[in-house]
């Protein structure tokens, strides 16, 4: 396979071509030094066969960064805690790159108690906080704090360093025309713009010599209106290579368009590819491509027919850390698949993944209970699965009931591939899970369980609108598990996470579809990159969102609804479905607890946004049994 031939990257050789690229981990210690959670998570990736392993964002500016858990190296007392994170990389197979970054305009003063700074006063489209215009003698100054970064870099004894060209940080936000509106030197031209970086890279050079590999990271195209494309990013490439840059990662978006850097699940897989195969016809160097490749089969491909050098896999990592070594082994249909439901990214959490929950908590497994007990676990979303799991494997005897809505119906193209390969490890781990099982007081009673886990069921309310029990108005559900069939046009309801499901589904099926949502903003409930994608898509195809309406009643023939305006309107449709966010019951476990049962309550998800925060708290409930 061309994934395991080696490759050069200037000085260096790496054993194979799949790199693992940065990713914020929020596992560094207060104030920015490794810690031991996050030598276990990296080592771990290493582990797992992996060539090129580069170290997340780590601040060069002692002033400016995105977070006190951001990784630092920004003087010279960080060199030994990093080193012993560069010696955990290494000391496990793979070659070690950390990746220098400043945020320019997205650093936030309540963090860093000072004013962004940028290379013109112009905000943010994630930070409405003006920047300061940075001047001449202070980007000279920021120059030396790189290249100063990258001296500390080899002194901890990493390999190579990328610079952090992209999504709309500081060196993005002198290259893109959108964020730089200097006069000087540093603006105007593509050549002007990428002053600075250039600079970065030769200060570099002076400070380390020739033999240290400098790998440059940015954004071919920011899908932003006035923003790079790739008719600037094909000559910037080649300047970066004739400077002495080592190698090239090619990603795409910026701050507002983060959609195209961290992809969400409508993204086709390998997006990103065609942008890294337009920047490989300019240059000489490796190029790096990245984006939802999460099958060895599609990364081999993408090398094979020559559309770049090696292949960045980040999120399937968190899956799958032995996602290298189950495509060299040859069992590539043995790695488990990142679903881009992007649940690994919430702000100021650690990282983690909803299919592989020891993503950053590496080593800790889990401990043996000292009085195994016959558990019942009822509801099969993700926090009754997560606790049935963690349950099964502290030793206990685990039966899993499911409600009579299974998230499948629900959630269905966003989390059905998490419920599905739930299964199987229950399945494999022994999990007792009769199929469709409704739990009755009864039934839990003449079950006898020791403890009894519940999810509170779902119920969908039906709103207080005149009509709304009318012939012609069909619950969501029923629409997504396909007992009702819909033909025409119609109106749904509510635009959070289940409107625009039910929204989607029945436009792929040909129905023309307007959604109401009370609301000033769809996709309520949804990662904000999915929604993005989402909403576009489905504007694109013809789908309609009225935002900001109240409805006042539904009739034989449609809808009326006042708008934000107070206006009465009306909406001529056959069908009207009702999408509102479900709600928790606590019945069941009101019921057997006045059977004098123990009954322990899990967390309700009522958004697939959540989904991982419900799993993560069912574990716990589960940890705390015996």
């Amino acid at each position: 396979m061309r994934l395991f031939e080696p490759v050069r990257m200037g000085t260096l050789e790496l054993k194979n071509r799949l790199v693992m690229p940065p990713m914020f981990s929020h596992l560094a210690e207060p104030g920015g030094t490794v810690s031991p959670a996050m030598i276990d998570y990296y080592a771990r990736r290493a582990r797992g066969g992996m060539g090129l392993i580069e170290v997340e964002l780590t601040a060069i500016d002692p002033h400016q960064f995105t977070s006190p858990l951001q990784l630092r190296i920004s003087d010279d007392s960080y060199i030994p805690s990093l080193a012993g994170l560069a010696q955990g990389i290494k000391e496990n197979g793979a070659r070690a790159a950390i990746q220098l970054h400043h945020p320019g305009r997205q650093a936030l003063s309540r963090v860093t108690g000072r004013q962004p700074v940028g290379p013109s006063p112009i905000a943010s489209s994630v930070n409405p906080e003006t920047p300061r215009e940075l001047t001449v003698e202070e980007i000279r100054g920021l120059v030396d704090l790189f290249a100063q970064a990258a001296r500390r870099a080899g002194e901890a004894g990493f390999d190579a360093i990328e610079l952090h060209g992209a999504h709309g940080y500081l060196l993005c936000q002198f290259l893109s025309p959108r964020s730089n509106h200097r006069r000087d030197e540093y603006g105007g031209d593509i050549r002007g713009r990428a002053r600075f970086p250039l600079e970065i890279v030769a200060a570099i050079r002076r400070e380390v010599g020739r033999d240290f590999p400098i790998i440059f990271r940015f954004s071919a195209d920011e899908h932003t209106e006035g923003g790079l494309t790739l008719e600037e990013t094909r000559p910037l490439a080649r300047m970066l290579e004739a400077a002495g840059v080592d190698a090239l990662h090619v990603s795409a978006g910026t701050d507002g368009t983060l959609a195209w850097a961290i992809q969400p699940i409508l993204l086709r897989r390998g997006y990103l590819v065609p942008l890294a195969a337009a920047i490989k016809e300019e240059v000489g160097v490796p190029v790096i491509t990245v984006g939802r490749i999460n099958d060895p089969k599609l990364a081999e491909s993408i090398l094979e027919q020559g559309k770049a050098d090696l292949v960045a896999v980040g999120r399937p990592l968190l899956a799958d850390p032995d996602f290298a070594s189950k495509a060299r082994e040859g069992r590539p249909g043995e790695v488990k698949r990142c679903i881009a439901c992007n649940s690994c990214r919430p702000r100021d959490v650690a990282i983690g993944c909803l299919l592989n929950p020891e993503a950053g908590r590496e080593g800790l497994g889990e401990t043996g209970s000292p009085r195994p007990r016959r558990v019942l676990v009822v509801g099969g979303g993700p926090a009754g699965l997560e606790a049935a799991r963690v349950a099964r494997l502290r030793g206990h005897d685990v039966t899993l009931w499911d409600e009579d809505a299974p998230p499948e119906a629900r959630w269905s193209w966003l989390l059905n591939a998490y419920v599905t390969d739930r299964a199987k490890t229950l399945k494999s781990l022994g999990v007792h899970r009769p199929a469709r099982k409704r739990a009755t007081p009864e039934a839990v009673a003449e079950l006898n369980p020791d403890v009894t886990l519940v999810t509170p069921r779902a119920v969908w309310p039906r709103p207080s609108i005149p009509g709304s029990d009318g012939e012609n108005v069909v619950p969501a559900l029923e629409v997504l598990s396909g007992k009702r069939e819909i033909s025409g046009e119609a109106a749904v309801l509510g635009a959070g996470n289940v409107g625009c499901e039910v929204a989607r589904f029945l436009d792929r099926r040909g129905v023309a579809v307007t959604v109401l949502e009370s609301g000033d903003r769809p996709g309520r409930g949804l990662d904000d990159n999915l929604t993005a994608v989402l909403l576009d898509d489905l504007r694109r195809r013809g789908v309609r969102f009225l935002t900001g309406v109240r409805v006042t009643a539904i009739e034989g023939d449609g809808v009326r609804y006042r708008d934000s305006q107070g206006n009465e309107a009306s909406l001529d449709v056959g069908t009207v479905v009702l999408a509102p966010a479900p709600e928790p019951s606590a019945e069941l476990a009101s019921a057997l607890k006045e059977r004098g049962l123990e009954v322990r309550s899990l967390p309700f998800c009522a958004e697939p946004r959540n989904a991982r925060g419900a799993g993560m708290e069912g574990a716990e409930i589960a940890r705390e049994i015996g």
